[in-house]
């Protein structure tokens, strides 16, 4: 009995990192070093891509891109983050592009989320599929404002802004409740 308790508990230890993120991890083009998911810090040099981050990401040079993602993001040196799945939390970047759901603030030059976008975009450039939250910048879009604010010089709003349904661009402001 001993001894089958004692092998269990050596395969459970063996398998057990498996299953755990890393808690650092250096992201090359075509390489990240050590492989898997991040629970920690990651860097991220010219394009890295990693299926799972949560904790810091850097990119530094490029891009950096994961399919979850939850924790702050901070581009370097034209960095820019792109998530493929679902983001939760801050991005900092040149860019930060969400091709799903985002929860959180992306601030960067240019801020894009094709599907729901729930908190702050902050830009020059902004567009969201669904808006739940603020836009501010420049030049701001969404297919649709669920509950939210824009405020820029150029407010675009495919369902129509708050004047109108047949008026899809308003200047400085526009809000639906």
């Amino acid at each position: 009995m001993k001894k089958t308790l004692m092998s269990l508990a050596l395969a459970t230890a063996m398998t057990a990192p498996a299953f755990a993120g890393q808690p650092v991890q250096l992201s090359l083009p075509e390489t990240n070093l050590p492989a898997g998911n991040v629970e920690g810090f990651r860097a991220s040099l010219i394009y890295g891509k990693t299926e799972q981050v949560s904790g810091l990401n850097v990119p530094i040079l490029g891009l950096s891109e994961t399919s979850q993602f939850t924790g702050v993001s901070f581009g370097m040196l034209f960095g820019v983050n792109r998530v493929t799945s679902q983001s939760t939390g801050l991005k900092l970047g040149l860019a930060n592009w969400n091709d799903g759901n985002a929860k959180g603030a992306d601030l960067g030059f240019a801020n894009y989320t094709a599907g729901q976008f729930t908190g702050l975009q902050m830009g020059a450039f902004n567009y969201t599929g669904r808006l739940t939250g603020l836009q501010f910048g420049f030049i701001n879009a969404t297919d649709r404002i669920e509950k939210g604010v824009q405020i820029g010089l150029i407010n675009y709003d495919k369902s129509g802004t708050f004047i109108g349904q047949d008026i899809p661009v308003f200047p400085i402001i526009n809000a639906r409740f």
